[in-house]
């Protein structure tokens, strides 16, 4: 088997019928690629020295330093004071910093209109993660007045970055009217897509509105389900309403699912995969999830791409996980950081024969009874 796809296939069968998103979003991977650069293995004497030099990245890597306690006695004073240079030369991760300092009042620094200051200097050069913040300032009118326009014209910045959070309270502020318009389907179109980007709290938010019909229609398996997601990413809000959550029965589920319910077809996926309410059964569980996916529900499309590549409970075909993994990363973000992996593992002519044989699965608007039906193995 292919080298880089090994170490996946371990865990596949472990994840097919669960979601959770550990992955780093880009702005945490930048930021720890700053941290990781030739400073983080130098001594402390050393990377003062170019700090006192003037170069950035020290100054900055510095800063972290001292406000983490990380090889020096902890200083909130000293990491000030290196974040500072680093922020007056346009380093927009000391920038951020430093607005944080100001922002939580960190051995007395508290300074509101400071640290709105710093975050809209970061917000500028189009840091993601400062935008949003800038766009809490303005929503709040913290270290600025209140504006609500540009509390949105920020949010919607950094959503259109991809930023989870922002995309979160863009859902918060047209569910509640801040700055906009009420508009529930607006809410739901950035809460959905925040929680696909692995934001914990607006999976939670999304249980909320399905459990208590907020725009939409009341839909119990499918508010089970957000809750499930916002537990499985420790959000604590998602595992409180899980855990209050009453539940549908088995019977409950097979009727919704019968019926054509494709959110229903994956919890009983679940079900009988975890051996919830019901004998464990892996050809009945595989079953479901098929049925789901070829519904369109992403997450069964994701998980029975995990399983043709793992082939621990149907036969292995890398073409067929390739196939669903390219329909679930239509929506779904932990789908495509796999497809890319599986992408680099196959050969161009691989893909072109895959994607020539099941055009019609792959089409913009694909016909999913045309897509990969798995093999169950005895």
């Amino acid at each position: 088997m292919k080298s880089a796809l090994l170490s996946l296939c371990i865990v596949i069968l472990l994840s097919a019928c669960a979601h959770q998103d550990t992955t780093m979003t880009r702005w945490e991977r930048d930021r720890q690629a700053f941290l990781d650069t030739e400073f983080s293995s130098k001594p402390i004497q050393e990377i003062e020295g170019e700090a006192q030099s003037g170069n950035a990245s020290a100054q900055f890597h510095l800063g972290q330093l001292y406000e983490n306690g990380k090889g020096v006695e902890q200083d909130y004073r000293r990491a000030e004071n290196w974040y500072r240079k680093a922020a007056n030369q346009g380093n927009i991760f000391a920038q951020d910093s430093i607005a944080w300092l100001y922002q939580d009042g960190l051995a007395g620094f508290n300074n509101l209109a400071a640290s709105t200051r710093w975050f809209r200097l970061a917000a500028e050069q189009g840091y993601a993660p400062s935008q949003n913040s800038l766009a809490f300032a303005y929503q709040y009118g913290t270290g600025t007045a209140l504006d609500y326009k540009k509390s949105i014209y920020w949010f919607m910045k950094s959503a259109d970055q991809g930023y989870a959070p922002a995309q979160r309270n863009l859902g918060i502020a047209y569910k509640n009217g801040y700055g906009v318009e009420k508009d529930s389907s607006k809410a739901l179109h950035w809460f959905l897509t925040a929680a696909n980007n692995g934001d914990g709290n607006a999976a939670n938010m999304l249980g909320v509105i399905y459990r208590d019909g907020i725009g939409v229609k009341p839909n119990k398996a499918l508010a089970w389900q957000w809750f499930k997601k916002a537990a499985d990413r420790n959000n604590y809000n998602g595992k409180q309403n899980l855990f209050a959550f009453d539940k549908f029965s088995f019977e409950e589920y097979l009727a919704l699912a019968r019926n054509g319910d494709p959110n229903a077809q994956l919890q009983l996926c679940h079900m009988y995969f975890n051996g919830e309410q019901v004998e464990s059964d892996y050809h009945k569980a595989v079953d479901w999830c098929t049925q789901s996916a070829m519904n369109g529900q992403v997450d069964a499309q994701e998980n029975l791409a995990k399983m043709f590549l793992g082939g621990l409970i149907i036969k292995q075909d890398y073409q067929s996980s390739y196939v669903w993994f390219t329909i679930a990363a239509k929506k779904n973000q932990g789908a495509d950081t796999i497809l890319t992996t599986l992408k680099r593992e196959l050969t161009a002519s691989e893909i072109k024969k895959t994607e020539q044989k099941y055009a019609l699965c792959l089409n913009l608007k694909p016909n999913y009874t045309n897509c990969p039906i798995p093999i169950l193995l005895d």
